[in-house]
């Protein structure tokens, strides 16, 4: 009687976790758990507009509940206060929205500005 309520607590504990496990990669929520589609560079970052910043010639959107932007020191800034160019630590995913993968930045940490950069917001 012991080892099969040890048996059915064992199953079914793989059955819930396995389950979970599921729904969490179906999920678009909580990429830094999915290692596979995060990476983390060090990046030049060129300019930046009212919702994104530009690494070369691609945008790496920002989703203020979600991304975190600190200064070499750790404070945390806005995207309105980063100053451009600048050289940065970048942490970014790519989500699925309808049938393309945006890239959507995570965290990202300034670790040096050019002498002219600027807080401006580019013209676009």
């Amino acid at each position: 009687m012991l080892a099969r309520k040890i048996f059915l607590v064992f199953g079914v504990t793989l059955i819930l976790g396995a389950g979970q496990a599921i729904i969490g990669f179906a999920g678009q929520g909580q990429p830094q758990k999915r290692s596979g589609m995060v990476m983390t560079e060090t990046l030049q970052v060129m300019g930046k507009g009212t919702d994104y910043i530009l690494i070369g010639e691609e945008p790496l959107y920002v989703i203020p509940e979600i991304t975190k932007i600190t200064t070499r020191s750790g404070t945390a800034i806005s995207l309105q206060r980063l100053r451009t160019p600048c050289l940065a630590e970048v942490t970014y995913a790519r989500w699925m929205k309808g049938v393309e993968k945006l890239p959507v930045l995570l965290y990202l940490k300034v670790k040096s500005t050019k002498w002219a950069a600027t807080t401006s917001e580019s013209t676009e």
